[in-house]
């Protein structure tokens, strides 16, 4: 891996412009689309593999529970930190940077023999994984700001939704090796990644108005350092409320990723070929959900767009869960699933633009997707004991109950406030009274 000189001094950005050029936007995007994919390819396959490692070291879901939320808890704490070091050094920077501590836990991931070397390892990866979304989607919101912003924050959750292509190329890969040589071709790719991110990706200009806010905010810290740390704090507020509902998409989403290769074979009584393959099929689906979702919210209320989503989705959730459904109907609910469940991010994604305060919007993301790693983090070993204890079935059918008090509280914040491309200044979002 390229090695990064970090330092506070650096410029991370030239002269600012209030609008990128369409030839720089369009590469910047789709390089983030691609690191986005892989990211998810990474992270997909390890709910496969976990079905190979528990079978090998003789782990139980409470264990295999333990062993997701080591990653998550570490990404969900790390996410703000790397959100303010993003401001400061710039998103490029830090990507490549979180790539490397990633792929370091990977490699050591291939090559742990104990569930204490697998934490470790997981917890490496979740501090390289915590880099990503605070700066890949601030960078996002900067090239697609005046061009559509829900449909720019789409078009990144599709690279999301695309690398869940890893639940399948892990289990056809684990046919002709084991999940060790799995996670270190994966982590190989990774470096391929790597080196693109370095030698092509562009510095996208910062907006003025975000340059103008950080001159501000140094102003009035030299005036009154006291003040000024507790108007800043301030503006935090609407962003930590957000954080909270996105806390509960956290469980909700962590469960579903990396769960349900676990939850057919265990309730369905299907291989962990096929049940990968059907996993790819419902996050695949999650790419034309994205894509509605983003229209809906560049048209509409964006709070009634998340709340419809969000109750479909349980709805949804319960008939996979408790259903007796045979396999073509099993794939429908799951495609729909996918869909449904894929509508509301992109909006809650430009919820965070709109929301962050000027010239923080690094620290924003990374609060935002702290608290949804951390909502994840929490919930798998609950799932993991609950299915120990009871069935992946009640598990299941909790948490699409809990995705459902998320769109209750996005739309109790932000009812009306972020409807039809509305730009709305940070400043004047208020709390519901």
């Amino acid at each position: 891996m390229p090695r990064i000189a970090l330092s506070a001094a650096a410029s991370p950005s030239p002269a600012p412009h209030k609008e990128v050029s369409p030839a720089t936007a369009n590469r910047a995007r789709n390089i983030l689309v691609a690191a986005h994919a892989l990211q998810h390819i990474v992270t997909s396959s390890l709910p496969v593999l976990l079905i190979f490692i528990r079978e090998d070291l003789g782990l139980s879901f409470t264990d295999v529970g333990i062993i997701i939320a080591a990653g998550n808890l570490t990404g969900g704490l790390a996410q703000f930190p790397a959100g303010l070091l993003v401001d400061v050094f710039g998103a490029r920077n830090l990507l490549i940077a979180g790539y490397g501590l990633t792929l370091g836990g990977m490699f050591m991931f291939a090559n742990a023999t104990t569930m204490s070397a697998m934490l470790l390892a997981r917890v490496v990866t979740g501090l390289g994984n915590a880099t990503f979304h605070p700066a890949s989607f601030p960078e996002m919101a900067r090239a697609t700001k005046h061009s559509g912003l829900s449909m720019g924050m789409a078009l990144h959750n599709v690279g999301g939704n695309l690398g869940s292509l890893g639940y399948t190329v892990a289990a056809l890969l684990a046919a002709y090796t084991d999940w060790r040589g799995v996670t270190t071709i994966l982590s190989w790719a990774g470096v391929v990644l790597a080196v693109v991110f370095t030698l092509f990706y562009p510095r996208l200009p910062v907006d003025e108005d975000d340059l103008k806010a950080r001159a501000e905010a140094r102003a009035r810290r030299q005036e009154n350092g006291a003040q000024a740390r507790a108007a800043s704090m301030s503006e935090y507020l609407p962003v930590v409320a957000l954080a909270a509902a996105a806390a509960l998409s956290g469980a909700f989403s962590n469960t579903i990723t990396s769960f349900l290769p676990a939850f057919l074979t265990s309730t369905r009584g299907i291989g962990a070929t096929v049940a990968g393959a059907f996993a790819t099929i419902m996050m695949l689906s999650g790419a034309a959900g994205s894509l509605g979702g983003g229209r809906l919210g560049d048209k509409y209320d964006r709070s009634i767009v998340v709340l419809a989503a969000t109750a479909v989705t349980a709805v949804l959730v319960a008939i996979l869960a408790w259903a007796p459904v045979g396999t073509v109907a099993l794939v429908l609910v799951l495609v729909l699933v996918g869909i449904v469940h894929s509508i509301p991010r992109p909006n809650l994604n430009a919820i965070t633009s709109l929301v962050a305060p000027a010239g923080k919007s690094g620290a924003a993301f990374g609060l935002v997707f702290g608290a949804m790693s951390l909502g994840g983090s929490l919930a798998s070993p609950v799932v993991g004991f609950i299915a120990d204890r009871s069935s992946m079935q009640l598990a299941f059918g909790l948490v699409g109950g809990v995705f459902l008090l998320h769109g209750l509280w996005i739309r109790r914040l932000y009812a009306g406030k972020f409807a039809a491309q509305s730009q709305t200044k940070p400043s004047q979002v208020d709390l519901p009274g």
